[in-house]
């Protein structure tokens, strides 16, 4: 636990408004809103969901900060989906801005916790629990679900020398992506990296089974490059957000 009170204030808020910003992100942008964010009135639905959710978890209305957040949200996004580029890059610059902007934030109007309706009746221990779980609820969202984009992405100039590529379940990848992640995330969390390494081998062998046998090499090793992109992320997400957890 960090002694400096302004850098626990600091910290506090950022933890907060990382959590709102992820779940406003991810699981609360319904795809149907993710890919039409060039219209101003979709766009401005976002907007809304992510302003209201850092108040929400916030536990009381800061001015300064929810109108910081929404305004360069807004502009950011706006920029984005105006430029007409979704690739890797793109995606990890969106989200670092957005995190950064929360990071400065954080640093300009430490937020009173005193006034918050969730917060403000907790002792420090409990304080501190909520906060940890919190940092690992962040991990979660950034391992399993915006995993899904990072490794899509990092997948998608290697699925372009596919022929037939796109003829595949989208959603059913999707799926089997977050379902491995998330074992090897909650194994981290939980301090058994044997049993996260054992899901990590079988999926390995599957894998080279899948190179050993195929017919076509290309989809082979994309295969394997899925497999070990979506595990990799995991297991590095895990990691840093249990370093994260321990700072409360």
């Amino acid at each position: 636990m960090i002694g400096n009170p302004d850098a626990v204030a600091i910290l506090q808020t950022f933890t907060i408004l990382l959590f709102a910003h992820l779940l406003g992100d991810f699981p609360l942008q319904p795809e149907r809103i993710a890919i039409r964010k060039g219209q101003i009135p979709i766009l401005s639905i976002h907007i809304a969901i992510i302003a209201g959710t850092a108040v929400v978890v916030l536990g009381y209305f800061a001015p300064a900060i929810i109108a910081t957040i929404a305004i360069t949200h807004f502009c950011i996004d706006l920029f984005k989906s105006r430029k007409g580029t979704f690739n890797l890059a793109w995606f990890l610059a969106d989200q670092a801005a957005h995190i950064a902007v929360v990071a400065a934030v954080s640093i300009l109007w430490p937020a009173d916790l005193s006034r918050s309706l969730i917060y403000s009746h907790l002792t420090p221990d409990q304080l501190s629990a909520v906060l940890s779980a919190m940092m690992l609820g962040s991990g979660f969202i950034i391992a399993v679900l915006a995993g899904t984009y990072a490794v899509e992405l990092f997948l998608k100039p290697f699925g372009e020398e596919i022929d037939g590529f796109e003829a595949g379940l989208k959603k059913g990848a999707r799926a089997i992506g977050q379902l491995e992640r998330l074992p090897v995330f909650i194994f981290i969390v939980m301090g058994q990296p044997l049993a996260a390494g054992l899901v990590i081998a079988a999926r390995a062998i599957m894998a080279f089974g899948e190179l050993r046998n195929a017919g076509d090499r290309k989809r082979a090793e994309y295969a394997m490059l899925s497999a070990f992109a979506s595990l990799g992320w995991a297991v590095g997400i895990g990691y840093m957000a249990v370093w994260a957890a321990g700072l409360f």
